[in-house]
């Protein structure tokens, strides 16, 4: 009896979980946030927590001035409402620049810290879907970042749908290294 249960709670939360993914799919409009860096780890750079701060906003900000090249919209096959970057803007800066840098090459976030990233997202209530990537493990000694693609209810903060996302790293300076590995990611949103 205890095995029935058991199957059903599962099944009803795989049901549940396969209708939230369908509100992403049926949305028109989704409203994008950026990327909030404030829970990543870095591994193997040289550069400083504080160089990686500046160059987080920068990264950010290629969203709005390189629009065509950054078109989260196109990738995802939805229109874009609105890209706000006032949350990200508030949160990056505030990182703790002696935890960002890890000896941990195998970091990653686990689902109570991504829960955390999205309800600490100092946003209005509206209704609609809203967009961010978690910036999870910026890894330097594979050339590679990975994060978190999370779709959410902009009224609750309820989390619809996690796609976990990665690109390679390679560029000139740190804002394009690290940006090239973004514009990787936004692939695997086809």
């Amino acid at each position: 009896m205890k095995k029935l249960f058991l199957l059903l709670f599962l099944t009803s939360n795989l049901l549940c979980m396969g209708q939230n993914k369908d509100l992403v799919k049926e949305a028109k409009v989704i409203k994008f946030f950026g990327i909030d860096y404030s829970h990543a780890k870095v591994y193997g750079a040289a550069e400083t927590p504080e160089q990686f701060k500046v160059a987080f906003n920068k990264i950010n900000a290629l969203f709005i001035i390189e629009a065509k090249k950054y078109d989260v919209g196109k990738r995802i096959k939805k229109e874009i409402s609105e890209i706000s970057l006032d949350a990200v803007n508030l949160l990056n800066p505030k990182i703790n620049s002696s935890e960002l840098m890890t000896t941990n090459k195998q970091y990653a976030l686990d689902e109570q810290q991504i829960k955390q990233a999205i309800q600490s997202l100092p946003i209005k209530k509206e209704e609609g879907i809203g967009m961010i990537f978690v910036a999870e493990l910026l890894n330097k000694a594979d050339d590679r970042a990975t994060y978190q693609t999370v779709f959410f209810n902009l009224e609750s903060k309820e989390i619809i749908d996690v796609r976990p996302v990665n690109g390679k790293a390679r560029g000139f300076g740190l804002r394009n290294f690290w940006a090239y590995s973004i514009y990787k990611s936004l692939d695997m949103l086809k």
